[in-house]
């Protein structure tokens, strides 16, 4: 065959191959197109839209499944806002607000009135690593979409479960359903981070919530917030958990040792400010979970975060100037989720000097608060430096709590720690916890202290 021949059938079968996967999309899109909606928050007082998002019909007799953020300004404010549809063909109606995950981003609803004729299948297995699937939304309100992708398994660094989908997921598609070859829901949009890096919630966490729905409620909506506190208090009991039971890893800073990754859905990075015009030398840890618990435009929680700051003089200075460097190390430091007024009371402080014996043998560096504990004996000898010290350094704490205030149980915890030696060194540890109960939060400081190592 001559090569010219060859080159001709090569392209006549890629035209080919192009045309089909074509037909294959617009046969998804046909078949597929009435169980899709766009979902609209309606705002009371002007009837008109304040958000919008994608949703899919998952039952006959007229469930709908979304992401939970699509719908939270209805959950948090329901006399302010309601819910409605709009489907493919125009069709139009008003949404019930059934059940809620929040910490998977889920919510279902119910359409009021006749139902839509047309539902999708949610997938009893997974896809293959590296497999096509389908995405399906309603991109910045320019119409319903699809969007093609790999299945990349669940990623990895963080506390919840995600999909990493190959794909462009853009504004307006969160809550949309991605398909397999099957037409079988195996996952629902959430977030990108661009660049073809998009994340869905596996659709395993739709299942479960529709079986708890369906065996809380008696086919009525459940008491929302009363669900949503539920689930908060199990989510940071399993993050909890997971981190207490891991074996920490310490790592060195300056003449300390401090706590450096804990579990893989904690990511660390440092940084060094070694600035020639700076008399004193900063080197920064710092480490953090990737993801939080979206609960509303201003309000998140979820999160575990620590950080670390060494500060050295290279030449000597007044112990004044040393003292004002790190003084505003403390300053420069905020919780680590946002919230309102509305969430949350304002912080209650207690400060106090404690003091560190060397190489981590225990002391009574612990926040003197009703959330935290403080038995850890001090050893009888602590050992000595080079330079013969056996002197425990000493530290100034300030443990903060603040509570949430729909979910009194909860709190964010925030901590800081100045640890001065020979007044030309200085640690500065700092965590926040945000939504973690008192017991939760004294065991992970109780933890988070006694690994810090002085040499």
């Amino acid at each position: 065959m001559s090569k010219p021949l060859t080159g001709l059938i090569a392209l006549l079968l890629l035209c080919c191959a192009s045309v089909t996967r074509a037909q294959s999309y617009e046969q998804l899109y046909s078949e597929y197109r009435g169980s899709l909606y766009q979902i609209r928050l309606i705002e009371q007082s002007s009837n008109s839209k304040a958000g919008l998002g994608s949703g899919f019909q998952i039952s006959a007799n007229g469930l709908v499944a979304t992401n939970y953020h699509v719908v939270s300004e209805a959950v948090s404010h329901p006399e302010k806002y309601n819910l409605q549809y709009l489907s493919v063909d125009g069709q139009e109606g008003e949404l019930e607000l059934l059940d809620v995950d929040v910490v998977n981003d889920l919510a279902i609803l119910r359409q009021k009135g006749k139902p839509g004729d047309k539902f999708l299948q949610l997938a009893q297995t997974a896809p293959s690593k590296g497999e096509t699937i389908i995405s399906m939304g309603n991109p910045l309100d320019l119409g319903m979409t699809l969007v093609p992708g790999t299945y990349n398994g669940i990623a990895g660094g963080s506390f919840y479960d995600r999909i990493h989908f190959s794909g462009s997921i853009n504004p307006g598609m969160s809550g949309g359903p991605v398909i397999n070859r099957n037409g079988e829901v195996v996952g629902i949009n959430v977030a990108t981070a661009g660049n073809q890096i998009s994340f869905l919630v596996p659709v395993n966490k739709l299942v479960s919530l529709l079986a708890d729905f369906k065996k809380d409620s008696s086919n009525g909506a459940v008491e929302l917030q009363k669900v949503i506190h539920r689930q908060l208090l199990n989510n940071q009991q399993r993050i909890i958990d997971e981190v207490l039971e891991a074996n920490w890893q310490l790592r060195p800073l300056g003449d300390a040792m401090v706590v450096g990754p804990i579990v893989p859905s904690i990511q660390c990075w440092g940084n060094s400010d070694e600035d020639e015009d700076n008399p004193v030398t900063q080197i920064a840890k710092g480490c953090t979970g990737q993801d939080v618990v979206y609960l509303s435009e201003t309000f998140n929680t979820g999160r575990v975060e620590y950080e670390f700051f060494w500060l050295e003089a290279r030449d000597p200075i007044s112990t004044t100037r040393f003292y004002n460097v790190y003084e505003e190390n403390m300053s420069g430091f905020y919780p680590g989720n946002s919230a309102g007024e509305d969430d949350v009371t304002d912080f209650n402080c207690k400060q106090q000097f404690t003091t560190h014996p060397r190489d981590g043998d225990g002391g009574d560096n612990k926040p003197d608060s009703d959330t935290a504990s403080d038995d850890t004996e001090q050893q009888e000898v602590t050992p000595p430096r080079a330079n013969g010290s056996t002197e425990p350094v000493v530290a100034r704490t300030s443990y903060c709590v603040r509570r949430y205030k729909e979910f009194p149980d909860l709190y964010d915890v925030f901590y800081v720690s100045l640890t001065v030696d020979q007044d030309n060194r200085a640690l500065v540890s700092h965590f926040t916890l945000s939504g973690f109960t008192q017991e939760s939060a004294s065991a992970f400081t109780k933890k988070f202290v006694s690994e810090i190592q002085w040499h």
